[in-house]
């Protein structure tokens, strides 16, 4: 376990590394910081492993106002699902759980212009509920896909056009369900509103960002219809996108933040040039990282000596040598010359970072409120 936890904070190391590396090297106006959620639905306290628990509003504020202090601006996302645990919920849980999402709302808007694709989990309160908070807390809720029913009027903003240093990036939100008793509403096709949002936005920006709330089936079944969007980020589904895992080619990079709010996805995108292409570099930060670990680790044995020398009777390991410092070379070799480009990195909300402590009194007392809620409930049924 504990060398687990030392891979991780040297790969956190080794990120905040590259990234300073960067801004070093590359004005500050041609970088944009991307924060990202999906499937919060309603946590408002870390959870999950009770010697290591993951998430929480506190941890959440603490790590944004980190990124500010830095002089980043990040853009703040949400991909849905953010404010109920469910779409249908008992009535005598629906008091707890809407103060839970009212608590959410009103949170994140305070961290920022954070801009959130509707959900299907969003409806659980009630579209009339969704608008109160959008009014209370001038909470930022796009769908590109959602109209009053047997309108042409919108239920929600459509896309959001942000300038971030230079950097002009297009925002849009699509679901692919809702609940049936939302009967004010109609869900348009995902497919066709996506595209004709993407002819729309794509001569208008230079980055193009989905919001998608959908099922992993149809997350397979919709993914190559968006030629056009450089990235999507997608909730419902409750795996998390580790920045090693392979992408599709030919298809928008696609990642997901796992559920509850445990981790934030963080992109970190450079534009020297904007006609030429994106190019993502995290499968050659993480191989460079991987590479140099290992080597260091072999050189561990003799700090003083080259690798050659230390293991020159041991053919098997000057061959492992070889391979790493080839990979790590490759790796460097593949990233030379590279204009523009994005990382992708999965930040856990863990104990390193610290809870906000307004917030975090807050949070103690919604979730005290809550339970007493909650106890009211179960005796009036």
């Amino acid at each position: 376990m504990k060398s687990m936890i030392c891979s991780k904070i040297k790969l956190l190391l080794f990120v905040f590394l590259f990234i300073s590396a960067c801004s070093k090297n590359e004005e500050i106006d041609n970088k944009v910081t991307m924060l990202v959620t999906t499937n919060v639905r309603g946590q408002l306290d870390p959870c999950g492993w009770k010697s290591n628990p993951l998430g929480g509003l506190p941890r959440r504020l603490t790590y944004i106002n980190q990124i500010k202090q830095s002089g980043t601006d990040p853009i703040l996302l949400d991909a849905g699902d953010a404010l109920f645990d469910s779409d249908y919920l008992l009535k005598q849980k629906l008091p707890s759980a809407k103060l839970k999402a009212k608590t959410v709302a009103e949170s994140t808007a305070k961290m920022g212009n954070y801009i959130y694709n509707v959900g299907q989990y969003d409806f659980a309160g009630g579209y009339t509920f969704l608008k109160e908070l959008q009014t209370s807390f001038n909470a930022n809720f796009i769908s590109s896909n959602l109209f009053l029913k047997g309108t042409d009027n919108l239920a929600f903003k459509n896309h959001e056009i942000i300038d971030n240093n230079g950097i002009k990036i297009g925002i849009f939100g699509i679901i692919t369900d809702i609940p049936s008793m939302v009967n004010e509403l109609e869900l348009k096709d995902p497919v066709l509103v996506a595209q004709s949002k993407i002819k729309e936005l794509r001569p208008q920006v230079d980055l193009l960002i989905m919001l998608l709330n959908a099922s992993i089936p149809q997350l397979q079944d919709l993914m190559p219809n968006f030629e056009g969007v450089d990235y999507v980020f997608s909730s419902r589904e409750t795996g998390r996108t580790r920045p090693e895992t392979s992408q599709k080619e030919g298809q928008p990079l696609r990642y997901g933040t796992g559920i509850q709010g445990k981790y934030i996805g963080r992109l970190d995108v450079t534009m020297s040039d904007k006609t030429k292409p994106v190019f993502d570099v995290t499968s050659e930060v993480m191989a460079i990282n991987f590479y140099e670990n290992r080597l260091k680790t072999l050189q561990n044995k003799d700090p003083r000596k080259p690798l050659e020398e230390i293991y020159k009777n041991n053919r098997s390991v000057l061959d492992m040598v070889e391979r790493f410092k080839k990979g790590a070379a490759d790796s460097k070799t593949d990233m030379q010359g590279v204009e523009n480009k994005s990382f992708y990195s999965l930040i856990p909300l863990n104990g390193g970072i610290a809870s906000e402590k307004g917030l975090l009194k807050l949070v103690d007392q919604v979730l005290e409120t809550c339970e007493e809620l909650d106890k009211k409930s179960t005796v009036k049924t």
